[in-house]
Parts: C-alpha cells; sequence; structure tokens
C-alpha cells in the first residue's frame, strides 16, 4: 500500500488494525501471569499482541531477520509516546535491550532490541544502559521448549560486568518478542542480585 505524504513506515489503517491490549492492565492479566512467582517484579507490558500468521508476526520477523532496523525504531517511538500518556518516564531510571551473544551481532549485524529500545527513549528521554551486561552464551534454540526448560538453558547466560551501572536503579529490560518469558526472567534476575532496585518488563510483541 503506498503511504500518503503525511504517513511514514505504516499507512493510518495498518496502525489501526494492529491489535494492541492496552498498556498497565490490572494484575493478575495474561501477561504478568508469565511471571508471577519466578521473580520479585514491578510491571509487565506488552504493544501489540503477537499470532501465528499475523500483520505482527510480520513485522516482527521484518525487524529481527530482514534488518528494518527503522520499523524497529518507528515502533519503538509509538510505543513510547503512548506510555508518556502514563506518565511512565518517572516510574524507570534506565532501558535495558536483552543484550545478544557478539557472535549472532556480527552476522545479524545490529540487534533488534536495541532498535526499538532507542525509539522507546527517543520519546520517554529515559537513557539506555551501552554495555555493562553482555551475553556470554550464545545458547541453542529455544523453540519447542517449556518455560521451566528455556529457563534452565538461559540462567548462566547473561553477566554483569558493570554492576555500578545498575546499582539502586529501576531497569525496564527490553525485548522485540516475549513468548514464555525465560529470557526476561533470566536476565531481570542476574540484574537484581547484581543490585538493581526494581527491575520491569516490556516487549513490543507478545503471545497471548
Amino acid at each position: 500500500m503506498t503511504l500518503l505524504e503525511s504517513e511514514e513506515i505504516l499507512c493510518s489503517r495498518c496502525r489501526l488494525e494492529l491489535p494492541r491490549p492496552g498498556l498497565f492492565l490490572p494484575k493478575p492479566n495474561w501477561l504478568s501471569l508469565k511471571f508471577d512467582g519466578w521473580m520479585d517484579y514491578q510491571d509487565a507490558h506488552c504493544f501489540f499482541l503477537f499470532s501465528e500468521g499475523g500483520r505482527v508476526q510480520h513485522l516482527m520477523h521484518q525487524i529481527k531477520y530482514k534488518g528494518a532496523q527503522d520499523v524497529g525504531r518507528f515502533l519503538g517511538v509509538w510505543c513510547g509516546s503512548e506510555l508518556n500518556k502514563y506518565n511512565w518516564p518517572f516510574t524507570y531510571d534506565l532501558i535495558l535491550p536483552i543484550p545478544m551473544h557478539a557472535q549472532r551481532a556480527r552476522d545479524r549485524g545490529y540487534n533488534q532490541a536495541q532498535c526499538i529500545a532507542e525509539g522507546i527513549s527517543s520519546s520517554t528521554q529515559i537513557p539506555i544502559i551501552w554495555g555493562g551486561i553482555e551475553r556470554i552464551k550464545n545458547s541453542q534454540t529455544l523453540i519447542h521448549q517449556n518455560r521451566q526448560e528455556r529457563f534452565q538453558v538461559l540462567e548462566e547466560v547473561f553477566q554483569v560486568i558493570n554492576p555500578s551501572l545498575i546499582q539502586g536503579k529501576h531497569v525496564l529490560i527490553v525485548d522485540d518478542t516475549l513468548t514464555t518469558g525465560a529470557t526476561m526472567l533470566a536476565l531481570g534476575q542476574k540484574i537484581k542480585t547484581a543490585g538493581a532496585r526494581q527491575v520491569s518488563f516490556l516487549a513490543l510483541a507478545a503471545l497471548q
């Protein structure tokens, strides 16, 4: 579809048709249940609902595998501007995109979670953590594994190199797509142990 002069990346009709569950849902809800009982956290958000074969899956595929960094930043800006309506930027101190293993980052050329985080940061003015936290293991595919199995694989995947960056801070962990929540939980527990005051989660899209 050809975009109008006033439109960017997505046409207005497509934007209206993308399924969004709403932010700051009363807890417990279907999303918070992915995290409840696993660790102490404050918030869990997603901007879009992910479904097999849907438009959101197509967008996530473009961002993750097709080099569409501009789409990731655009959707991050949109997400951040919506969160501004809830006075949200005053809640969190830092944004932490899920780190990518160095080898995978070299192969892909970018980190899709970082693109999304850059868009959110530009809307909210919340700073992004650059460096200090690394993914030290390039884990095998987690497809077809349940949350417990994924968490066991991911438990020692992340390493906090510079704890001073997060000590006493409320950190918002950002990723592109959330299925079981195991990756976010593994990183959340790691930074909480390293001194983060509180942890929250935001996925651009989540599987209900």
